[in-house]
């Protein structure tokens, strides 16, 4: 995964790590979420003060989800729950919808400094966007077991002393990916991703 140490502007808002480039995660920018990737920029990044970026989707009926059945993120992630799942404090999402992907994007400046996208998409886009973020990140992901049919956890500090990173599920029929940036350590930053990706599907 290639990161890079971007500030958040004002509203700025994180596309999923997890899924890499150009997910950790492949890419568009964070408030897009019909651009390729799952992170948010066309660069893969970590979640908090970098947009994370997110996996291309190639074209196929698969890759496609129609709207009637796409999940809404924001729905998936509501603000008390992932607080008191955390302990962190986060101030509410914006979601961004398109026809293969939608994103819940927590603002860093609101949010005491700390990061957050979570997006969702169908369940066969799982192995394309683990793939994605083993290119982008270079290590191939911890299981985390107990978490949805499967979970990956990805991490780097490579090019952001606060680190980056965040948790793939598939779950429920979907692909559900958290991206976080701003913890400051791989085991506090695995902790939260799995908590709030507990409370994502929990609530598909």
């Amino acid at each position: 995964m290639v990161v890079r140490s971007v500030r958040f502007p004002s509203r700025a808002r994180l596309v999923a790590v997890l899924i890499a480039v150009p997910v950790l995660l492949a890419g568009s920018a964070c408030g897009s979420a019909d651009s390729p990737g799952t992170a948010g920029t066309t660069t893969a990044a970590a979640p908090t003060t970098a947009p994370a970026a997110a996996p291309s989707t190639p074209d196929g009926a698969a890759d496609v989800v129609r709207p009637a059945d796409a999940k809404k993120a924001c729905a998936l992630v509501p603000t008390a729950e992932i607080d008191a799942a955390t302990g962190l404090r986060f101030a509410d999402g914006e979601g961004t919808e398109s026809a293969r992907r939608s994103v819940c994007a927590f603002d860093a400046t609101r949010s005491g400094g700390t990061g957050l996208s979570v997006g969702v998409e169908p369940a066969e886009r799982f192995a394309a966007k683990a793939d994605a973020s083993r290119r982008s990140v270079g290590v191939p992901g911890a299981e985390v077991p107990g978490l949805g049919e499967r979970a990956l956890f990805f991490y780097s500090d490579a090019d952001l002393s606060e680190g980056v990173g965040g948790v793939l599920v598939q779950a429920g029929g979907s692909t559900i990916d958290v991206t976080l940036q701003g913890l400051g350590s791989e085991a506090r930053t695995r902790e939260a991703a799995v908590a709030i990706a507990r409370v994502a599907a929990g609530n598909l």
